[in-house]
């Protein structure tokens, strides 16, 4: 079954680093999932973005390593979490989970079976976000909604 988990974040949760909520959020999410055997896909806005999410892994938690893979490392494909951008090419099919960060929709999302999208506060981005449970809608995806 085809599923989408979006993050509904209510209030104005500011980050303690470089981080926004968001990319945080994201990082401590592809943990859980890595801990539980799955390979996660997380698509990035922007190659800065990708590299803030990066960093953040490499850092965090401090008492353990996280194998992950930025785009331009190694061979993309075949870490247990992978971080790329809109600008990347890659196969959507070899993943368990895609973490989206990228705010307009992309065909290519309906590759995967399991999705986890963020609906923010700001009007533009909570707009934006209803195109995408749209489109999400429409490729066959059931829904849980979280609101953090």
């Amino acid at each position: 079954m085809k599923k989408v988990i979006f993050y509904v974040i209510k209030s104005h949760i500011l980050s303690c680093s470089s981080l926004n909520y968001f990319e945080t959020l994201t990082s401590y999410i592809a943990r859980k999932y890595w801990y539980q055997g799955k390979r996660v896909l997380i698509y990035c806005e922007n190659i800065k973005q990708a590299i803030r999410i990066d960093k953040n892994l490499w850092k965090d938690p401090l008492n353990a390593f996280i194998p992950h893979n930025l785009f331009k490392e190694g061979i993309i494909g075949r870490g247990p979490i992978e971080i790329i951008c809109s600008q990347n090419k890659i196969n959507f099919f070899s993943y368990d989970i895609l973490i989206n960060l990228f705010i307009n929709f992309t065909n290519c999302i309906g590759d995967v079976n399991e999705i986890i999208d963020f609906v923010p506060q700001e009007d533009h981005l909570k707009k934006l976000a209803r195109i995408r449970y749209r489109e999400y809608r429409k490729l066959g995806f059931k829904f849980k909604i979280t609101v953090i």
